[in-house]
């Protein structure tokens, strides 16, 4: 086990109290502890449990934030609907050079400058999520508004509607500055959500990542199944009547 130090700077207590915790898992025979500079805590039997993934304890324990990937909704929007108070803070906004796989997704030439905006969204006061997006330079115009909902900005002010998204979902872990502009310790385990946004015509005209705090985010997907050639489905009763 980790040494006593380590272990109250983890839990958040003093050693005194993790020094008893040891003494009475010693006492009920769980661990072995040795003494000396090669010694420590052992474990020596630990209770055998069923495996109840119904019973795991869900990393996001407060009131969560649903991000519901089977829609195209802001950040601004979900949050309203949902009956929390949300809020945005630009961290930085301009024209730039496209990184490589931003100029790639989003087809552009050699030479093109692209809109970047990094964000740090809110929810009833507490951080929510960082993200950093990019747009066409032609949508430049966005620079001089608020910067809150931009798919709204978008189709208001420039008749661009972004109809279609693609996201791909992985676990990542904060930097130091991540992690200070979200109010989290660096490391901390967050949702990484990296989107190409396609507009009415199908073009791409959003390159976006996002990460998420995964203590205050759950994230909804539906799928359906494809019929098979020749299938048909007869409702039920139920769906006949509803």
């Amino acid at each position: 086990m980790p040494a006593e130090r380590m272990l109250a700077e983890r839990l958040g207590t003093s050693r005194t109290t993790v020094r008893k915790a040891l003494e009475m898992l010693e006492h009920d025979g769980t661990i072995h502890r040795v003494k000396g500079r090669t010694g420590g805590a052992y474990l020596t039997a630990v209770p055998a449990r069923d495996a109840s993934p119904q019973d795991s304890q869900p990393y996001c324990r407060s009131r969560g934030v649903l991000r519901s990937l089977n829609t195209v909704k802001g950040i601004p929007e979900i949050l309203r609907e949902q009956g929390f108070r949300d809020g945005t803070s630009v961290i930085r906004a301009g024209l730039v050079p496209p990184p490589p796989q931003v100029g790639q997704a989003l087809g552009l030439s050699d030479g093109e400058s692209v809109v970047s905006l990094v964000r740090l969204r809110h929810a009833d006061g507490e951080t929510l999520s960082l993200e950093q997006m990019f747009l066409r330079a032609e949508l430049a115009g966005v620079l001089r508004t608020e910067m809150t909902s931009m798919y709204i900005t978008l189709s208001r002010h420039f008749g661009v509607r972004i109809n279609v998204v693609e996201e791909s979902i992985e676990i990542a872990s904060l930097s130091a500055t991540e992690g200070a502009l979200l109010k989290q310790p660096a490391g901390t385990p967050v949702l990484k959500l990296e989107r190409v946004g396609y507009d009415q015509d199908g073009r791409a005209m959003e390159y976006s990542v996002d990460l998420f705090r995964a203590d205050r985010t759950r994230l909804l997907v539906r799928s359906e199944s494809p019929l098979s050639d020749g299938m048909e489905v007869t409702p039920t009763r139920e769906a006949r009547g509803a």
